[in-house]
């Protein structure tokens, strides 16, 4: 995989979905920033990272059959490479929280942001950004957010956690196109926060309710089950899992 290091840009994305439009979109690209002044993040949140204490860096992955049908499946994969490697580097209590946050501990230590792309030839593709906080001390108002250092009480080399990871990301178009999405939902449940396990919830109105987490459907949507046995699905703009 072919990586692009900048000292700073708005957002890995942006930055590119603009470099792969003139570059070889066969080719598996890599841009990580050590400083992204406008990071993204789910529901159109910000990403706040110190400068060179963390991990951004975005992955441009071609050649994925009908991804456009299928990005559950992938946020999955990518959800699983990540706590994948982090398995590897002893990090505490690793779990993912729906749809693709990486918690340790109840805390979270990591956030991915996939936008699809289609490329000259109409196959499918999307560029994946990733968020890792590694060995930053402080999150001032973020009490629930913290790093792999905090975590472990160690320091990480960013280089090779990076390569670590790419690694694993280099596999995933290959088990995006070979795996069925039953198949990943059985390892992604293995993972998943508060599977089978009354949580609290909040919608978008700020109520709140108290569910058991059943699953994810076909469309990637959160079931979860009230009571008088009531099944419900929402995706990720309508329910929140308080934590």
């Amino acid at each position: 995989m072919k990586v692009v290091k900048v000292d700073a840009t708005s957002s890995t994305n942006s930055f590119l979905k603009e470099f792969v439009k003139t570059h070889s979109q066969k080719q598996l690209y890599c841009v990580v920033a050590r400083h992204q002044v406008e990071g993204r993040g789910q529901r159109g949140t910000a990403w706040s990272s110190e400068p060179g204490k963390n991990l951004t860096f975005s992955v441009y992955l071609p050649g994925l059959k009908s991804i456009y049908k299928d990005t559950f499946k992938l946020s999955a994969l990518v959800a699983l490479a990540i706590k994948k490697v982090l398995n590897t580097y002893d990090i505490p209590k690793l779990s993912i929280k729906w749809p693709n946050d990486i918690l340790s501990r109840q805390f979270k230590i990591g956030g991915i942001l996939i936008e699809n792309m289609i490329t000259q030839n109409k196959e499918g593709a999307s560029v994946v950004g990733v968020g890792l906080n590694v060995n930053q001390d402080q999150f001032s108002n973020l009490p629930k957010a913290s790093s792999m250092k905090i975590m472990s009480n160690r320091v990480f080399d960013l280089d090779v956690l990076l390569s670590d990871l790419l690694i694993e990301f280099e596999k995933i178009p290959h088990l995006f196109n070979a795996l069925s999405l039953k198949s990943i939902l059985s390892l992604y449940y293995d993972s998943l926060f508060k599977f089978e396990k009354v949580t609290m919830l909040q919608f978008p109105n700020g109520d709140l309710a108290q569910g058991l987490i059943r699953g994810i459907d076909n469309y990637g949507r959160l079931v979860v089950e009230f009571e008088e046995d009531r099944l419900e699905s929402y995706d990720v703009k309508e329910i929140q899992i308080k934590y």
